[in-house]
């Protein structure tokens, strides 16, 4: 594997407390595990693992939501998106990776005043607004890990929330990953090493998934604090650190 087994074993534990964030807020996770990868396998290899272990969990997330997708909303966010994925992930392959870590870590930056400036704005979205808002994450997804944010304020935009927020946004991340493993392999980015460590880092979040869903089923979640922040901007500042040093 890409990994050796101590870390392995290091990032696997941090898994668990990414999936707990990312389970309770809908983002977080792939910004935090894409901190703690960088350093271990460097930054051209993040995106291709955590787009085979973000399906799985995502596809763990999703299963303690389930009852609340919304399926409407879903094919409209998948049939947009997926287009300007494609051209996004044709854009990664290309890239070197001092250009792939920089665009990371700026996106991983950007995202705490991104998140705070559309929680601020809370206007409704129609159709093509929804529409348009997906095709620009769509594009985002293929270049970057992290920017989940960006979904899950689109999908709080249209008036959803709670356990609807992170059953759909799991759903679509799950479609994306498996869109974007695809690609990866087309490109030559996903080979088996790859594959094994995505699907061990994916499996060993399960658990994390489960606390969160124990949690959101008990309390009035939002991941809008101080000590997620912190991380977020830690893990940017890491990313870009590794990738000029």
């Amino acid at each position: 594997m890409l990994l050796d087994a101590s870390a392995l074993a290091i990032v696997a534990a941090l898994g668990i407390v990414a999936a707990v964030v990312g389970g309770m807020g809908g983002f977080g996770t792939g910004i935090i595990l894409t901190a703690a990868l960088a350093p271990f396998i460097g930054v051209k290899a993040v995106i291709p693992v955590l787009a085979v272990a973000g399906a799985i969990i995502n596809g763990g997330r999703f299963w303690f939501y389930r009852h609340s997708l919304q399926r409407p909303t879903l094919a409209v966010v998948v049939a947009c998106a997926l287009p300007f994925l494609v051209l996004g992930t044709w854009i990664y392959s290309v890239l070197d990776a001092r250009a792939v870590g920089t665009v990371l870590g700026v996106v991983v930056i950007l995202s705490v005043p991104l998140r705070r400036a559309l929680n601020r704005r809370r206007i409704a979205l129609g159709q093509t607004g929804l529409a348009v808002g997906s095709s620009v994450f769509g594009l985002a997804s293929g270049l970057a890990s992290g920017v989940g944010v960006i979904m899950i304020s689109l999908l709080l935009g249209t008036g959803m929330t709670g356990p609807a927020v992170l059953a759909t946004d799991a759903m679509v991340s799950i479609a994306l990953d498996l869109c974007k493993a695809a690609l990866f392999q087309r490109f030559a980015l996903l080979d088996e090493q790859t594959i094994v460590t995505g699907v061990v880092i994916g499996i060993s979040t399960i658990p994390g998934s489960a606390i969160a869903g124990w949690l959101v089923n008990r309390m009035h979640a939002h991941l809008h604090v101080l000590f997620m922040e912190g991380l977020i901007l830690a893990g940017g500042a890491s990313l870009l650190w590794n990738s000029w040093r």
